[in-house]
């Protein structure tokens, strides 16, 4: 039941926002009846910010770590019987992510962006790792995942648009040395239809085919931007993945409090060959003809943000809360969807606890 309720927060795919400001060219407050036009005149178009917006990264990068927290990699479904289970708490984990955000076309009536992300994340255990080849595995290797998206916003008129994005990422254990096959690039696409009635309101809604609950999905989302009428309180949210509730201090430094699913698709190419040294000969076996196993890892971040202008257009961000776990399985068989509430057993069910988390990160921002 707690699964199926953390579930209705996730997302997919994941939105990424055009990062290239516009302005709309309204008309001016004129009676044109009595005139005739010898050209049609220019038509006015919606610009994709509302006023007091958080500040868009062009190029950042960010550490990230997570305090100590409990680990026990599980024995096999399939076979609870073979015992191979190995509990083994996690001393910490920490990495870096490194973010480009930049227009490929900006123009008032439509802007394409591209957005690179490059992520890694290693882990240190509090004792020796034993046999359990997921323990292995991310001890040797940790995970790492790399992402390009491409996000469209096209205005319709001065207070509709569309917006949409798809992205195609690597994610496992692979080195840069041994690349993983692209025969397991991810495809997540997003599509959303919006108003836009004031400067200070946009919202959308929309359909995602997503991996941030782990495995693939499809659901709907709820984009809703907004500025209240004392402008230095907001509110940015893309449902179920994000929601910020923001306050502006001034316009150099901003405070947010709110929630962010993080989540991907693992491929583990070297599950089988470090499942040699599984005691258990019946589990041994079966582990070592594992094909296509992938870590399902999906979590929420629960925090509280600050921002704040360090000279010119580059800021510092630091980030702190509480990281809680909503999968950490393993799926043998590659790419398949898992809808939210499907019961169906994984390969292997693994226990994470909840951590705090901190991030500290800087980056250039959008004029």
């Amino acid at each position: 039941m707690t699964r199926f309720l953390l579930g209705c927060f996730l997302l997919i795919g994941f939105i990424a926002k055009a990062q290239v400001d516009t302005t709309s060219n309204e008309e001016e407050d004129f009676d044109f009846s009595d005139f005739e036009l010898a050209t049609e005149p220019a038509k006015a178009f919606c610009n994709n910010k509302v006023l007091g917006q958080l500040p868009t990264t062009l190029v950042g990068i960010q550490y990230n770590f997570q305090s100590g927290h409990a680990f026990t990699p599980g024995n096999l479904v399939a076979q609870p019987e073979d015992e191979i289970a190995e509990q083994n708490d996690i001393q910490a984990t920490h990495g870096f992510t490194f973010t480009t955000n930049l227009p490929l076309i900006s123009r008032n009536n439509i802007l394409i962006n591209a957005n690179v992300v490059y992520d890694e994340q290693h882990y240190s255990f509090k004792n020796p790792v034993g046999n359990h080849p997921l323990a292995r595995s991310i001890n040797q290797n940790g995970l790492r995942s790399l992402n390009t998206l491409f996000t469209v916003f096209k205005p319709l008129n001065a207070n509709r648009f569309i917006l949409g994005q798809i992205g195609f990422g690597l994610n496992g254990n692979y080195a840069f040395g041994e690349f993983q096959s692209l025969n397991t690039l991810r495809v997540p696409v997003a599509a959303l239809y919006g108003w836009k009635p004031s400067d200070k309101l946009m919202y959308a809604v929309g359909l995602s085919r997503t991996y941030l609950g782990g495995a693939l999905n499809y659901v709907p989302i709820f984009y809703y931007y907004r500025t209240f009428d004392n402008e230095k309180w907001g509110l940015e949210a893309l449902l179920p993945a994000r929601a910020l509730l923001r306050y502006r201090f001034n316009t150099q430094s901003v405070l947010s409090f709110g929630f962010n699913v993080v989540g991907n698709t693992y491929r583990l190419g070297d599950f089988a060959q470090l499942s040699n040294q599984v005691g258990n000969d019946a589990a041994r076996n079966t582990l070592m003809q594992a094909n296509g196993v992938e870590l399902k890892r999906s979590e929420i971040l629960l925090g509280l943000r600050y921002q704040k202008a360090v000279s010119g257009f580059f800021w510092l961000t630091v980030e702190s809360g509480l990281r809680i776990n909503y999968s950490y399985e393993l799926d043998e068989g590659g790419d398949f969807a898992r809808p939210f509430g499907n019961d169906k057993p994984y390969y292997i069910e693994n226990e994470l606890g909840n951590p705090l988390y901190f991030q500290i990160g800087i980056s250039y921002v959008s004029p």
